[in-house]
């Protein structure tokens, strides 16, 4: 029987593996949908403005789409570590209260996430009934991009925990090069 942080090791390396495809398609996702939003809005320009002409559905589309690349867009930033850090704090911090900053602030944002999801469900159930002006489709549609989101988030934000926790990945979080003089 293997050691337990062998397996724990495997497990977290496993739930990285899945955090990771999920990630690669969220970004897959969002080229098409932006590539979708801009490909929309120009050619509503085109019929507004050069065939004098408008497009009843071009604009609700166009921020439907909008609405899902922030959801799902924000998920990706949560894999990559991107989000907003106030990083002069952190820097101020000794080295060893930096890891526990930085894990009390990922229990945090799991627990934002997590409320996040169950609000966003709630809401979507909510709306089931309920239909889009111009496009006629279920406004449930639009806002099951916000419990998918933060649902990937909240994975993501696990996985981030599960690797430190496992010793693959630096505990302390990296800091912008004009911080890091403060050390």
């Amino acid at each position: 029987m293997p050691p337990v942080s062998s397996r724990f090791s495997r497990v977290a390396a496993a739930v990285d593996r899945v955090s990771s495809g999920l990630n690669a398609c969220a970004e897959f996702i969002l080229w098409v949908l932006v590539a979708l939003t801009i490909v929309v809005t120009f050619v509503q320009v085109v019929f507004r403005y050069g065939l004098d002409s408008s497009l009843s559905w071009s604009e609700e589309l166009a921020r439907y789409l909008f609405v899902w690349v922030i959801f799902i867009g924000a998920s990706v930033a949560t894999r990559r570590r991107k989000h907003i850090f106030v990083e002069i704090l952190v820097a101020l911090m000794p080295r060893a209260l930096r890891a526990s900053a930085e894990l009390l602030s990922i229990g945090a944002s799991i627990v934002f996430f997590s409320v996040f999801a169950y609000v966003g469900w709630l809401l979507m159930l909510n709306a089931w009934q309920q239909y889009s002006t111009a496009l006629d489709i279920r406004i449930a549609w639009v806002y099951a991009t916000a419990p998918i989101g933060a649902g990937l988030s909240v994975l993501h934000l696990i996985a981030g925990l599960l690797q430190r926790w496992s010793g693959n990945e630096d505990p302390s979080p990296p800091l912008h090069p004009a911080v890091e003089g403060l050390e």
